[in-house]
């Protein structure tokens, strides 16, 4: 196994008291594999891909254990990580334009990479450097290498954070948001690229995203998170065709579909809760159309739902995935509230 996360949480410091951000995240990534990690914006996506980078504030409490190629990384220290940043593991963030230093050519930036990994003088630097160029898809390597960053565009910008990303042919490459600020046609090209980097070079990849258009389209295993839990697990077209948890259905009914015509698109109720004051049980209980008694003091388990799928929800039991109570859905309705 490439990446593996065993009850993962973290906590950060909030007017003089740690508040829970992370709530027992376990997942993997194997060698080639594309996961994605799903939700809306403050459920913890990006929290668990800086956890995973240690690219947290000094403050921060970090639980459980992180491990890259079996070895235990939760603890190292600041000097080790920075070993392993940008050559083990690197991480391709949002918004190139603020990622990217302006006052720096592209080419000194994806050099910089090389000079704290790799013992390659300047002259082999510099022919890795226009190689790099070429296999993220730009043409006239030489010169886009003198090139600063406001003189590219979106597209161009995000290749040249893919170029230093994969400089030292990192073994995980974790992804946030990496096409939301690209056009359609664009973004359809960064995600082949990123497909075709990943079988050259066998890579594992974290793909965080919001568009479950992109989890279709690169990803084999998907993550579902709802306000820093985990609350469903599958490998993408089982995810797609037979999801279990209400907020996933929520999140797959909420995406239009060709050829199917609907007066308005399904939508969910309410927010996110704030980190400082979730619910005691489901945190999704204030949302679900399907919430049960139950849900609202108890915390479900995750439960296996089918082969390799899972999910942490009151409406299946831990064997086998199927529906709490002797009744069926006559005793599961009975017990449902609005």
């Amino acid at each position: 196994m490439l990446l593996e996360l065993n009850d993962v949480s973290l906590s950060l410091k909030r007017d003089g008291k740690y508040v829970k951000i992370l709530d027992g995240i376990s997942l993997q990534v194997k060698k080639g594999e594309t996961v994605g990690i799903v939700g809306e914006s403050g459920c913890g996506k990006s929290m668990t891909a800086l956890s995973v980078m240690r690219l947290l504030p000094e403050k921060a409490k970090l639980e459980g254990v992180i491990q890259l190629d079996h070895e235990d990384i939760t603890s190292y220290s600041k000097r080790k990580m920075e070993k392993i940043r940008g050559n083990k593991m690197a991480m391709i963030f949002q918004d190139p334009l603020t990622s990217l230093n302006p006052l720096h050519t592209v080419g000194r930036q994806i050099e910089e990479t090389l000079i704290l990994h790799t013992d390659l003088n300047k002259e082999q630097r510099k022919r890795r450097v226009i190689e790099l160029l070429n296999e993220v898809g730009l043409p006239r390597a030489d010169e886009i290498a003198s090139e600063y960053p406001h003189q590219l565009s979106g597209g161009m910008r995000q290749r040249i954070m893919i170029a230093v990303a994969m400089a030292c042919n990192p073994s995980l490459l974790i992804c946030d948001e990496p096409t939301t600020a690209l056009d359609v046609t664009v973004q359809a090209q960064i995600l082949d690229l990123m497909n075709h980097l990943k079988d050259v070079n066998e890579m594992g990849i974290i793909m965080i995203t919001h568009d479950l258009g992109v989890v279709a389209e690169v990803c084999d295993r998907v993550v579902v998170m709802y306000a820093g839990k985990i609350v469903e697990q599958a490998n993408v077209k089982e995810l797609f065709i037979n999801p279990k948890h209400p907020y996933t259905k929520g999140l797959l009914e909420s995406i239009p579909k060709l050829g199917v015509k609907k007066a308005k698109l399904g939508s969910i109720p309410g927010m996110v809760p704030s980190p400082d004051k979730m619910p005691k049980g489901c945190r999704f209980y204030e949302r679900c159309s399907s919430a049960m008694e139950v849900c609202k003091g108890t915390t479900p388990p995750m439960s296996s739902v089918g082969e390799e799928h899972t999910a942490a929800c009151w409406l299946y039991e831990e064997k086998g995935g199927e529906m709490n109570g002797s009744s069926g859905s006559e005793g599961l309705e009975a017990t449902l509230h609005n």
